[in-house]
């Protein structure tokens, strides 16, 4: 196994002061690891999300000094260790500072490899059960009574956009003619001509 080397004071600061354009939301993984991935691979850090470094053990062993042939070996600290794991709490605090709040409830585990696929588990695009929920909440889309038209607008764009990043793209006119029908009163008939 090669060393692992703890980040260097600049470096976390350089991987820190990067801001990212937005966090992830339950509608937006696809673009969020479309936006990620390129930083931690261009860091370097990838690895610790995808598995490929992996944590080595706590302890070593290490021959005594000793001219003695049956000599037995002492357990000392693995120092691979102690860089692996601050590295890996390093990696963890970046992805974390890119999540929303609404995503939360996701954020698992104790490695950044856990988090990572705890996200990958309620959002990658694998599930049917996700563009079930995407489909019928844009069917059923209603502009709320307190809701300004803008703001339906957003959440309509947004069930759009969800699908569109699962595979599942919504023609223009199809999600004109859903946000149409969810309009709540006659004052919008203007934009229906």
């Amino acid at each position: 196994m090669a060393n692992i080397v703890a980040f260097t004071s600049v470096e976390k600061t350089s991987h820190n002061s990067h801001k990212f354009a937005f966090t992830l939301s339950p509608t937006n993984y696809g673009f969020w690891k479309t936006m990620i991935q390129p930083f931690l691979i261009t860091n370097n850090l990838i690895g610790y999300v995808d598995g490929t470094i992996q944590c080595p053990s706590p302890t070593i062993e290490a021959p005594t000094q000793s001219s003695d042939k049956d000599a037995t070996k002492t357990i000392q600290p693995n120092p691979n260790y102690s860089a692996w794991v601050s590295n890996d709490a390093h990696v963890r605090m970046i992805i974390i500072s890119t999540i929303s709040e609404a995503s939360f409830p996701h954020v698992h585990g104790t490695t950044s490899r856990d988090l990572w696929l705890s996200l990958e588990r309620a959002y990658a695009p694998h599930t049917s059960s996700r563009e079930y929920t995407l489909k019928t909440q844009l069917l059923k889309i209603e502009m709320k009574s307190d809701e300004t038209a803008s703001t339906y607008l957003t959440r309509a764009k947004e069930y759009a956009d969800a699908l569109a990043n699962i595979g599942e793209a919504v023609k223009e006119k199809d999600l004109v003619m859903l946000v149409i029908s969810g309009l709540r009163d006659a004052s919008y008939v203007g934009m229906l001509q």
